[in-house]
């Protein structure tokens, strides 16, 4: 069976409907890729879910932390021991 997947974006979390068969699992995931929260519920569940996300101001897509890609105040230089 093959499982089709959409994303769904609010600006500051992501939600991604992975759709089987009978079966939709909604995972929210925050800006930083880190994995908030995943519910399973039956596929005509899951579309009343997009549908009210959509109308709820959510678009299609995707949206990376703008932060993600600098160095972070705590990075140190790495250690050499001779």
């Amino acid at each position: 069976m093959t499982t089709a997947i959409h994303t769904l974006t609010n600006g500051q979390q992501n939600f991604v409907f992975e759709v089987t068969g009978e079966t939709t699992i909604i995972k929210t995931v925050n800006v930083f890729g880190g994995l908030t929260k995943a519910e399973t519920l039956t596929t005509p569940e899951g579309r009343k879910h997009w549908a009210f996300a959509l109308k709820c101001g959510c678009v299609k897509g995707w949206t990376e932390s703008p932060y993600r890609d600098q160095p972070s105040a705590y990075d140190e230089e790495p250690l050499y021991v001779d």
